[in-house]
């Protein structure tokens, strides 16, 4: 039982034996993301995850008009420290 990692230019492709999919419920053939650890692992992040529910619903709010223009945020950090600093844009 061997995984196989190819890299071609900034992709890398992992080839991860049938037994190990299985066993982790993987989707076959469907793009997996994985996540570096910071000590030289990496691990997979389920798609039912609460970071991946975070990310859909902030798109979603995005998607409706809902997010802060990157200029308000800006200024809102550009205060941080002056006598004049801002309450967080809401």
């Amino acid at each position: 039982m061997t995984t196989r990692i190819v890299r071609v230019g900034n992709t890398l492709s992992v080839e991860i034996p049938a037994e190990l999919v299985a066993q982790a419920a993987l989707p076959v053939g469907e793009p997996v993301e994985w996540v570096s650890n910071g000590d030289g692992t990496i691990s997979l992040v389920s798609p039912d995850s609460r970071e991946h529910q975070h990310i859909r619903a902030g798109l979603a709010e995005l998607e409706a008009g809902q997010g802060i223009s990157n200029e308000r945020v800006m200024e809102w950090l550009d205060s941080w420290g002056t006598e004049n600093e801002l309450p967080a844009p809401q």
